[in-house]
């Protein structure tokens, strides 16, 4: 039997990482202007007043620099997943950051800065903004906690029978739902994964 209990999936950018100050900073010093009105990344482009495909373009740009593997840890991520690393717990990246090798092994260094090699064994990319729908449904049904600042996600988790736990930002708080807990940082986000019941066990033959 392989029990899931303490196998989050997390979202990386806006969760783990504080990727938007970085972009946002990086872009205002190429001469780009910040509305100052904060919006989610796969939305970065109406922070800018710049058209889509432009954003799309710079934010590949910036994920494929090195500067991509220096972010900071967003709300005391390095604390308490450090502190539910020494728990037993274990993280799968699900992250939207890009499909490039590049970009990817910044993101690995950037990760290794702040956690045991092991803490997040996995990572799944998917392209710049893209959806996580087809991702998470290989683990629909498996009641595992799902961490994401992005409502479309959050969504998705909640059909497919994730428990999860919507990290907090500007840009979302218009959300609520009963069924969907809400963290403002990893302190909180903490307690509820400790006070969640406990999913269900899949069975593991192999």
């Amino acid at each position: 039997m392989f029990d899931n209990n303490k196998v989050i999936l997390c979202d990386i950018d806006g969760v783990v990482f504080d990727w938007h100050s970085a972009f946002v900073n990086w872009m205002e010093m190429q001469g780009y202007t910040s509305t100052q009105m904060k919006h989610h990344d796969a939305d970065i482009h109406l922070e800018f007043g710049i058209d889509y495909n432009e954003a799309i373009i710079k934010k590949e740009e910036f994920n494929t620099n090195m500067i991509a593997s220096t972010l900071q840890p967003f709300a005391d991520a390095d604390i308490y997943i450090n502190k539910l690393y020494n728990e037993g717990y274990r993280f799968i990246g699900v992250t939207s950051f890009s499909d490039k090798p590049i970009a990817q092994y910044y993101r690995y260094l950037n990760l290794e800065d702040y956690f045991p090699t092991d803490c997040f064994g996995t990572m799944i990319f998917v392209s710049a903004g893209e959806p996580k729908r087809e991702i998470l449904e290989q683990f629909e049904g498996t009641g595992m906690i799902y961490v994401d600042d992005r409502i479309l996600n959050i969504n998705s988790g909640l059909v497919l029978g994730l428990k999860p736990i919507l990290m907090s930002h500007s840009y979302n708080l218009h959300y609520e739902r009963n069924d969907v807990l809400r963290a403002r940082n990893w302190k909180q986000l903490y307690d509820h994964i400790k006070n969640l019941e406990q999913p269900k066990k899949i069975d593991d033959k192999k």
